[in-house]
């Protein structure tokens, strides 16, 4: 999962550098190998900040800590942002508003990219750990 995380997260902050300074899109990655969808949701992007949502899990970021929230297993997983393999990254715009992002045996195409004129407040790229319930596991790896 943590592989599939930073893929996710890869694609995003690749867009970011093609793309406005702050927006939202749809994305889709699928193993080229298998033809398999293995992942889609929907993204948000300001700056260094990042947010994605998928029906298995949740990934903030405000830069410098992220968060990854698996609903499925109720955990919480907290660490440094690294993003340091992005140089390994290839990037193409596609048609108006898609683009499609190349990363080892994964295609990931974002659709539907927006740019948001208004700034999202900072709290909505960060989790309170204080927020969940006494049965959450939360590891801190920061």
């Amino acid at each position: 999962m943590k592989r599939t995380v930073l893929i996710l997260i890869s694609i995003l902050v690749c867009a970011a550098a093609g793309a406005q300074d702050r927006f939202s899109c749809n994305f889709k990655m699928v193993d080229n190998e298998s033809g398999k969808t293995v992942a889609s949701g929907k993204g948000f992007v300001q700056g260094e900040c990042y947010r994605l949502e998928t029906d298995w899990m949740q990934v903030f970021c405000n830069g410098k800590d992220r968060w990854i929230y698996s609903p499925g297993s109720d955990e919480l997983v907290i660490e440094k942002n690294d993003v340091s393999f992005l140089k390994d990254i290839s990037i193409s715009k596609g048609a108006e508003g898609t683009a499609v992002v190349k990363y080892e045996t994964y295609t990931i195409t974002l659709t539907d990219i927006k740019e948001n004129k208004e700034p999202w407040s900072a709290t909505f790229f960060i989790i309170d750990p204080e927020s969940f319930g006494d049965d959450t596991i939360i590891t801190d790896l920061r």
